[in-house]
């Protein structure tokens, strides 16, 4: 997970959880994903139970700057581009023809999309990549 900050990519110095503190939106315990540095400061994105998220900004010496919001970015996947093992191992050939196919702008089969989206949760349950066309 990098973060993109003032146009720069951090790559995390670490991703241990911790409790940080309060979310500033509905008051619920705050708990850090990673924590980033740059020359002059420390970021520590974080969230809240809720899903709440939050960049905090902390001075070199770890004195609080800023609280500022956060979102996370989707990396659009094609179907195309995943491994066909994986694929093979939850879908039909139909249903990834029909999904490449959709992404693509191509005709396709609409009853076999129906079926995949069917199956999307339990491949993003296996293989951490979530499918949505």
């Amino acid at each position: 997970m990098f973060l993109l900050f003032n146009g720069e990519r951090h790559n995390p110095l670490s991703q241990s959880r911790n409790v940080i503190g309060f979310c500033s939106t509905c008051g619920s315990d705050l708990e850090s994903l990673a924590y980033y540095s740059t020359d002059s400061e420390w970021l520590v994105s974080a969230q809240c139970a809720k899903g709440h998220l939050a960049l905090i900004r902390y001075g070199r010496d770890w004195s609080w700057l800023d609280d500022l919001p956060l979102e996370f970015l989707k990396e659009e996947v094609k179907v195309a581009d995943l491994p066909r093992e994986k694929l093979d191992a939850i879908f039909t050939p139909a249903e990834i023809r029909d999904m490449i196919a959709c992404q693509e702008g191509s005709p396709y089969v609409r009853q076999n999309i129906y079926r995949a989206r069917g199956k999307y949760e339990r491949f993003e349950k296996l293989f951490g990549i979530k499918i949505d066309i």
